[in-house]
């Protein structure tokens, strides 16, 4: 996971604006300060999604350096941090669950046409999406590099 920092600011008779500076281009907005920064989760998702390569996020400290992010928090602008999860590859947990849960899981995977597995890690993608804000890409990106992502390329279904 990584955790990308956002300017969140309010000009006298604007709504509430959000900036990510690692990331040019990437902006939300909302009429309230709670809804520009649940906005700034997805328009994060959005942006990742849309980009071959990301850019390894700078410590709050770093980006305190540029002038333009030390104007924007000197003019009230607060930071604050987004959190990026890219889905990778699958792995094997033991977890305990009530078995009336489960039964009520299986019902929904089917009917949702998902494994039981991916029925869970949608709900637990979307709950981190609404509780905390995390913005979540899909597994078609790898790491490729240290500090950057890029996009897997897709198998040709070739065995070597």
């Amino acid at each position: 996971m990584r955790n990308y920092v956002a300017i969140v600011s309010k000009e006298r008779g604007s709504i509430w604006g959000v900036h990510f500076p690692d990331l040019p281009g990437c902006t939300s907005a909302g009429d309230t300060v709670e809804k520009a920064i649940e906005n700034a989760g997805v328009a994060l998702r959005l942006w990742a999604e849309d980009e071959d390569e990301l850019p390894e996020p700078r410590t709050l400290e770093s980006l305190r350096r540029q002038p333009d992010v030390r104007e924007d928090l000197d003019g009230g602008g607060v930071a604050i941090y987004v959190p990026l999860i890219v889905a990778g590859r699958k792995e094997r947990y033991n977890v305990m669950l009530d078995p009336a849960l489960v039964e009520g899981i299986d019902r929904a995977a089917k009917a949702a046409g998902v494994s039981r597995s991916d029925f869970i890690a949608q709900a637990a993608a979307s709950s981190l999406r609404d509780k905390a804000g995390a913005a979540v890409i899909p597994s078609r990106r790898v790491a490729n590099k240290p500090g950057k992502l890029k996009a897997a390329s897709r198998p040709s279904g070739k065995r070597a």
